[in-house]
């Protein structure tokens, strides 16, 4: 019976009969109370006949009987706002959008709803959620209609600009997004997403140059944005063939490529100076040959390299400022070049294999950020090349990801790399390097004086072991048998069987002559982890020693924790003795030749080479040490040809230099005024650039057992 008076309701309410549609309701509910349909459908009918007050109350009783009636929840709402019981309309909305969150409808009905009120901010958010549902189901009139009044709203609320720019993108009007999305930055400026929605838009006009600006403004922002990265590569390989394509449509002569070539032929050849000349006539026909400025670069580029493995430091920096001045004058007028897209290449017009160098993994890259941070150097947005196989320690490389874009896939790499020989970052990556002032010096001055402000300004590591790869290396620690509450040393001593030539062997040293200290360690209480590779000599079996150059642990990852977690790193001339400074572990470095390879942080010790003459039968003093042919010489036969031995620390020595260290690291050192008298002294000593930025304290054992002989002529 009861669905015979709900079924009449229905059919009368439906004919418009809306009077007899109530009476029909209200007998089927007298029958049948907890039907909630009837009690819904009544209030439709009362609703449509402007009978608010009933109608609310069969809302509610229609919810209370069905909890999950979603209209139910959304018709009281429209019924309460017809009262103006705002508050109570507002939470019918939105007990209906908790059922049905994808109903534009409720959204938007909500949104009048806080707008009566005067929460303009609230409702705008909802009109923005009830246009997203619309753009789902690709309404987009609606959709647009919908931001627009979030917009109108509330307009600092950058979500709204940014959905309708969506929408209007794909809608293909194009402009229109465009200038929607620039207000939405105006109003976010912060907001990388915002850039990078952008930049989508505008490569999509095929506005590459806007773009790639845009990109970088948007990684500037938030730099682990990795489709922004991706899109930002993309557009520059395509500016590249782009630029290219239009320099083959310009062919030079067969004359000037014939001049071209008799200069490649003499760079190859080591004519450099007659290639210079030759590159400098094809300029002089043709001076916007870009490729032609290249090779000029690269000319002087080696000639600098071949000053500087004969001591002629001075030319060699001459040269590099030569190359690079050329170098930038091409840069400026790349249609890229004042965007501030720099790369680091996995070469620099030399066979300098920095890459396969751990040293410069570490520290090159290290200095260079180091500078942008403090300001002496432009900010650029750097990418680096890097081909997996020539990466020496793909884990550190990993670690320098947070500061720069780092491609490692081959194909990619061969793409991008005509772009980046035309836009590299030379001055702040070479083996001389620009600083603040616009001098030009050599690697090593430059690694002291950068972390000499830095420590001055006291700012911390760039890089820490993250707790994935510290957690690991203990886990191996102690398989090893070094139990997890120790503390332990690495040790390396360079020897020459890693480079497989003798060109750099006055860096190297005995690793048995680290024996004494070794047993000091460990009567300390200390354990002691000797690194390197299988190319070097074992050790003997030693109580607490673990020979990791010969343990199939050894790995790139493995390399990292341990010069990284140990309490300090014991080292010679090295590149790995470098890892553990851009980590801010101290070292006691030994046997150090160039004296100006000292190590750079003020947590450091060191002790160096002595140099004896056998043309004067007499040790250099150390002023004379640090003239310009020696300061950062690495040719060991033409050390050797000048009559110039260096001559290796004793194991006393170092087993000083450790017993020092300790005591710093204990906190139980002090400095004598005769002491600290000699120490200024040593770092007074003149360079080729005026005094030594020093940071390392050298050994204050050995300093005054050589004083007398090395400081000064006249004794100390």
């Amino acid at each position: 019976m009861t669905a015979s008076y709900f079924q009449t309701a229905n059919k009368l309410k439906q004919e418009g009969f809306l009077e007899e549609a109530i009476a029909s309701y209200r007998q089927a509910i007298e029958l049948n109370p907890n039907f909630y349909l009837s009690h819904h459908n009544l209030g439709e009918t009362l609703a449509k006949l402007g009978r608010w007050e009933e109608a609310v109350t069969s809302y509610d009783r229609a919810i209370q009987l069905n909890p999950n009636s979603v209209w139910s929840y959304y018709n009281l709402g429209e019924s309460l706002a017809k009262l103006c019981r705002w508050e109570d309309a507002i939470a019918s909305y939105r007990g209906a959008i908790e059922l049905s969150p994808d109903f534009y409808k409720f959204y938007s009905s909500l949104g009048a709803a806080l707008c009566k009120q005067g929460r303009s901010e609230e409702a705008a958010a909802f009109y923005c959620q009830a246009a997203e549902s619309l753009a789902k189901q690709q309404r987009w009139d609606e959709a647009d209609s919908c931001y627009l009044q979030a917009i109108k709203l509330n307009p600092s609320v950058k979500d709204s600009y940014r959905y309708l720019a969506e929408s209007l993108t794909k809608q293909e009007q194009i402009e229109e997004a465009i200038a929607t999305t620039r207000k939405a930055i105006n109003l976010a400026p912060e907001n990388a997403e915002l850039y990078s929605q952008l930049g989508k838009i505008l490569t999509q006009q095929n506005r590459r140059i806007e773009a790639i600006e845009t990109y970088q403004k948007a990684l500037a922002l938030n730099f682990d944005r990795e489709e922004s990265h991706i899109n930002l590569v993309n557009l520059l390989i395509e500016q590249a063939e782009l630029d290219e394509a239009l320099q083959k449509q310009n062919k030079p002569s067969l004359e000037l490529e014939a001049l071209v070539n008799l200069g490649n032929l003499l760079i190859q050849q080591g004519k450099l100076e007659e290639a210079i000349e030759i590159y400098q006539r094809a300029i002089a026909l043709k001076p916007d040959w870009t490729e032609v400025y290249l090779k000029l670069v690269e000319a002087h580029m080696k000639m600098s390299w071949n000053f500087y493995d004969v001591g002629k430091l001075h030319e060699s920096i001459s040269s590099t400022e030569r190359a690079i001045d050329i170098y930038n004058s091409q840069l400026e007028k790349h249609p890229l070049g004042k965007l501030g897209i720099r790369f680091i290449t996995p070469e620099y017009f030399t066979s300098w294999p920095w890459l396969g160098a751990i040293g410069h993994l570490a520290l090159n890259i290290d200095i260079y950020i180091k500078m942008g941070i403090l300001g002496w150097r432009p900010q650029y947005h750097t990418i680096l090349l890097a081909p997996p196989e020539q990466v020496i320690n793909p884990c550190l490389l990993n670690y320098w990801r947070r500061y720069l874009h780092i491609i490692t896939d081959p194909s990619l790499i061969d793409r991008l790399l005509p772009l980046a020989k035309t836009m590299r970052c030379l001055e702040y990556t070479l083996y001389h390097i620009k600083l603040a002032s616009g001098e030009m010096v050599d690697l090593g001055y430059a690694f002291s004086a950068v972390q000499k402000q830095w420590q001055t300004e006291a700012k911390p590591p760039l890089l820490s072991l993250s707790p994935s790869d510290c957690e690991r290396g203990w886990n191996c620690l102690q398989d090893l048998g070094v139990p997890k509450n120790a503390w332990f040393v690495c040790l390396h001593v360079r020897e020459d069987g890693f480079r497989a030539e003798g060109m750099i062997t006055h860096r190297s040293a005995d690793v048995d002559t680290y024996s004494l200290a070794i047993e000091s360690i460990v009567a300390r209480g200390g354990w002691v982890i000797r690194m390197g590779d299988r190319t070097m000599k074992p050790l003997q079996p030693m109580k607490h020693v673990i020979d990791y150059a010969h343990n199939a642990v050894k790995s790139d990852w493995m390399d990292v924790f341990l010069c990284t977690s140990c309490r300090f790193f014991l080292g010679s001339s090295s590149g790995l003795a470098c890892v553990p400074l851009v980590f801010g572990v101290p070292s006691a470095i030994t046997n150090t030749w160039p004296i100006s390879g000292r190590p750079q942080s003020n947590q450091d010790l060191f002790i160096p080479k002595l140099a004896w003459s056998e043309v004067e039968n007499r040790y250099l003093t150390f002023a004379e040490a640090l003239a310009p042919r020696f300061f950062f010489n690495l040719n060991s036969k033409l050390l050797y040809s000048w009559g110039i031995q260096v001559v290796d620390n004793t194991p006393e020595e170092i087993n000083e230099l450790v017993w020092e260290m300790l005591e710093r690291l204990e906190g139980r050192v002090q400095y004598t005024e005769k002491e600290e008298a000699l120490q200024q002294q040593f770092n007074s000593l003149p360079t080729p650039y005026g005094s030594y930025p020093a940071n390392s304290r050298i050994g204050r054992s050995f300093l005054q057992k050589y004083c007398n002989v090395v400081l000064t002529q006249t004794g100390c």
